[in-house]
C-alpha cells in the first residue's frame, strides 16, 4: 500500500483568486502585523517553488522562514509582508494601469503583495532541474 503524496497547492498568473485562495487578506495581515515586530525572529509568508507552466499555472504555498535564513540559489523564492513597509507601497499602484498615479483610490497593501507574486513569479529564474548525469546529483566523492 502505497501513501498518497501530498502535492503543493497551484496557482495561476492569470487567474488572481488562485492565488488569493492560497494567501487569503486575513493570512496576510496576520501575517504582516507579525512579521512587522522588531523582535520577529520568524518571518511568515508564501514561497513560489516553480516558474510558470505552460498553463501559466505555479506552485505557492504559505511558508515561514527564520530572519536569518539565507535564500537558496535557484530554489524557491519566500516573499514576506511587512504591514509599515506594504503600506507605503500604495503610491506605486495607481487605481488602474491607465490612469496617472493621483488618480483613483490606492490599492491596498494585500493588492500590492498579489501583484508582487504574480510580478515577482513572471521574472524569477528557477534554473535548469538537475537530470541524469548532472554533477549535482554525484555528491561529493570523485
Amino acid at each position: 500500500m502505497s501513501l498518497p503524496t501530498k502535492t503543493l497547492p497551484r496557482a495561476n498568473l492569470h487567474d488572481r483568486s488562485s492565488i488569493e485562495r492560497i494567501y487569503p487578506r486575513a493570512v496576510f495581515e496576520r501575517d504582516a502585523n507579525a512579521n512587522a515586530r522588531a523582535k520577529a525572529s520568524v518571518l511568515s509568508g508564501v514561497h513560489i517553488s516553480s516558474a510558470p507552466d505552460d498553463s501559466s499555472e505555479f506552485d505557492l504555498a504559505r511558508a515561514s522562514r527564520h530572519v536569518g535564513e539565507d535564500a537558496a540559489p535557484g530554489g524557491a523564492v519566500f516573499l514576506w509582508p511587512v504591514a509599515q513597509a506594504a503600506s507605503e507601497h500604495n503610491d506605486d499602484y495607481p487605481a488602474d494601469a491607465d490612469s496617472p498615479r493621483t488618480a483613483g483610490p490606492k490599492r491596498s497593501a494585500y493588492d500590492a503583495f498579489i501583484d508582487r507574486i504574480i510580478e515577482t513569479t513572471r521574472r524569477v529564474d528557477f534554473g535548469r532541474s538537475p537530470g541524469p548525469g548532472d554533477a549535482r546529483l554525484r555528491g561529493q566523492r570523485q
